[in-house]
């Protein structure tokens, strides 16, 4: 729905309850994991069937999960235009400090 609406040019807000929720420094890391990692394969619907047509309408599954990872995390995103005012080199470091606990997570 992200990715249609942001085609269709609707425009989008996300809303975070506490800016504690994506800060790995207060120790869990888990929505930022499951944001960072986020792809249309992995949805699910009722009937299998609904997911295997929704899924055939999209050409290329790897272009659309980029796409949704630019909607949420890109700088106009739909978290990304929430920082700024922040030092860029301080956010960049996090992002990385954070995909980085993201991808250790899934190892496990």
């Amino acid at each position: 729905e992200l990715v249609q609406a942001s085609a269709s040019g609707m425009p989008q807000d996300a809303y975070v309850f506490s800016r504690q929720a994506l800060d790995v420094n207060r120790g869990d890391a888990a929505l930022y994991a499951r944001l960072a990692t986020l792809t249309v394969g992995a949805c699910s619907a009722t009937c299998p069937e609904d997911k295997d047509r929704i899924l055939a309408k999209i050409p290329d599954l790897s272009q659309f999960d980029a796409q949704l990872q630019a909607l949420i995390f890109g700088s106009a995103g739909l978290i990304g235009k929430h920082l700024v005012g922040f030092d860029v080199l301080y956010t960049a470091a996090r992002t990385a400090f954070r995909m980085k606990l993201a991808a250790a997570m899934l190892d496990v």
